[in-house]
């Protein structure tokens, strides 16, 4: 059963989200749940080049613009974080604002904001998480990519 841990990130978190150090995380995936028009939650997969924590309250995304996830988000103003991996898993609940419709320097996803509300720990003392979901890269990742442009972008603005 989940606990409240508060309405801040841990400093675990703050240091995993950060975006100063993506290459451990470079593999791992960050559900995201949204609600939809219909009112069904909606899932959707970020990687850690898309979410930049700026301090212990404040976690900026950066999103598709035209994706199903940036128009929820656009309309109803919450979000869930998932974020799991061995040893850990914790939920972060927030509310959200759109800061640009399309970032400086990369108009083809918008930044978002989130105003950490409520920050959820899920560990069980006999059923330790052994991972979280994660991914293979086909091609390896050059300081050109796109996702690590995001990321940048991302961690230059306040």
């Amino acid at each position: 059963m989940s606990r409240l841990v508060g309405k801040e990130l841990t400093k675990l978190l703050l240091d995993r989200l950060s975006g100063q150090d993506v290459t451990p995380h470079e593999s791992k995936i960050i559900p995201i749940f949204t609600l939809d028009d219909l009112g069904w939650p909606h899932p959707a997969l970020l990687s850690y080049y898309e979410v930049v924590a700026k301090n212990s309250s404040t976690v900026d995304l950066a999103l598709w613009k035209d994706s199903s996830t940036a128009n929820n988000l656009r309309r109803l103003g919450k979000v869930t974080l998932m974020i799991t991996d061995k040893g850990i898993n914790y939920y972060l609940k927030g509310s959200v604002k759109e800061l640009e419709a399309e970032m400086a320097g990369a108009p083809q996803v918008s930044r978002f904001r989130i105003a950490t509300e409520q920050l959820l720990e899920d560990q069980e003392p006999n059923a330790e998480i052994t991972s979280g979901m994660t991914y293979s890269r086909l091609t390896k990742r050059e300081g050109t990519d796109f996702a690590a442009k995001v990321l940048r972008l991302l961690r230059e603005k306040s």
